[in-house]
């Protein structure tokens, strides 16, 4: 069983676009497995989306590649030529430096230091609202929750949404837990609006950490839809 899901994974991993194309800076850093920044890159890529939200990209180099390089590749192909990547995160000046400066992403990316930021965005109406969210903040169970609630009054049928550390026991990765979706995941969960459309488990013994020689495949990784 073990190895058909491999295989199953190994295979649809093949079919869909990858980002290998563009590659980043040394300096430009990220904390996502190669697996987790090909699914992102897919869920973006298949939703074609107009505006995501991105909470907590870092310096760039993670989640905020797999999601900008899943937009141009659509705007190369002539898709969503007016989307928008939002993206917020306090110490996200690398990416501002890299992005900004770069024809391939500059004129669809906008940067924030603070997700409280969208709170005076969206009412202005200056875009449309998220079809695509991305969470990776802070380890702070509170405020996860709270930016979840304020996209999800505003959010519509279709939206899709993504979390990284999305496990809140001890991970295979390095046997640590993460707090991060520790109100968030149980609150969501007992949600009927949202269901799960592809989830990469963090635990051990768990797809994709199946293989005892490297359990560093994920930390939890989530895709849900709003109904």
């Amino acid at each position: 069983r073990i190895l058909f899901i491999r295989i199953i994974g190994e295979v649809m991993e093949n079919i869909l676009p990858r980002e290998a194309e563009h590659q980043l800076p040394e300096w430009l850093t990220g904390q996502m497995s190669d697996l987790e920044r090909q699914k992102l890159f897919d869920w973006v890529y298949t939703s074609e989306p107009s505006t995501v939200v991105e909470i907590g990209g870092g310096s760039g180099g993670g989640s905020t590649f797999s999601i900008a390089e899943a937009m141009a590749r659509l705007r190369d192909e002539g898709k969503c030529q007016n989307s928008v990547l939002l993206t917020a995160d306090p110490e996200n000046g690398p990416a501002r430096e890299f992005y900004g400066q770069n024809e391939r992403y500059k004129d669809f990316i906008k940067f924030l230091s603070f997700s409280s930021e969208f709170e005076y965005i969206f009412p202005s109406q200056l875009f449309p609202p998220p079809d695509f969210l991305f969470f990776d903040g802070p380890e702070d169970p509170t405020l996860n929750l709270e930016d979840f609630k304020f996209f999800d009054n505003i959010v519509k049928s279709g939206c899709k949404f993504s979390c990284h550390d999305w496990e809140t026991s001890p991970r295979a990765f390095d046997g640590a837990t993460s707090v991060k979706a520790s109100m968030l995941r149980p609150y969501l969960e007992s949600l009927e609006t949202w269901e799960t459309s592809e989830y990469l488990s963090g635990l051990d013994g768990e797809w994709p950490n199946l293989d005892p020689e490297s359990r560093a495949v994920s930390v939890g990784l989530i895709c849900m839809v709003k109904k």
